[in-house]
């Protein structure tokens, strides 16, 4: 299996263990509708996980959602001295949207197939795998932009998307352009739905214990 696969199936475990299932079992391989990848039945909720497995900073890059400068060292030494390089690259705020943009629809839809209603919640888990110089927290920063950005619009393209969690199973812990710690995962919830921030952080502290326990193999 590749890494993604792993991820995928160590996921499966983890959420099984909070009551959910795959949706998959209950529509089959091949639905008339984009589905999302898990259900819990008894708290109404839909997840979507997706994998951010390509390194869209090979050189370093900005991220112009929030501002944030991602610089890829070359050849530095152990006090975080020595070479970097830095080109502007927008590739990863585009890749993001794309994902959210399809989340979305597959919350959506599988909302629909079980006959949630906009006030059941549905939430994203982007699993960055490959990253080291990119820390969780600037990605959940730029996904949280994204939505809000698009709430506000007349579409609200994300309108299904009540949370994100961003973790990092195979991630770097000790940034190595920073020298600082990675955040190994980061969530939170829609402001005007008061109870999204709460499950979303829940699901965010089960799974640091998971991973601390060894669920993601390395």
């Amino acid at each position: 299996m590749t890494i993604g696969q792993c991820v995928e199936a160590e996921f499966d475990l983890f959420l099984a263990g909070l009551g959910y299932s795959r949706v998959c079992d209950d529509v089959g391989p091949s639905p008339s509708f984009k589905n999302a990848d898990y259900v819990n039945k008894e708290r109404r909720i839909i997840i979507e996980l997706k994998s951010i497995d390509k390194e869209h900073f090979p050189h370093g890059g900005i991220i112009p959602a929030i501002n944030a400068i991602i610089i890829q060292p070359i050849d530095i030494n152990s006090n975080g001295t020595g070479q970097y390089e830095f080109t502007i690259d927008e590739g990863f705020e585009k890749s993001l949207r794309s994902k959210l943009k399809e989340a979305n629809r597959q919350i959506r839809e599988t909302k629909e197939y079980y006959g949630y209603t906009d006030e059941d919640m549905g939430f994203v888990i982007l699993a960055q795998l490959g990253f080291e110089s990119l820390d969780p927290l600037i990605t959940f920063k730029v996904a949280t932009e994204l939505i809000e950005r698009e709430l506000k619009s007349k579409d609200q393209k994300f309108k299904s998307i009540d949370g994100v969690l961003v973790c990092s199973p195979r991630g770097a812990l000790i940034n190595p352009t920073s020298q600082t710690s990675n955040h190994a995962a980061v969530s939170g919830g829609k402001l005007m739905k008061a109870d999204s921030n709460d499950v979303i952080r829940e699901i965010g502290e089960r799974w640091l214990t998971f991973y601390s326990l060894g669920g993601h193999r390395v």
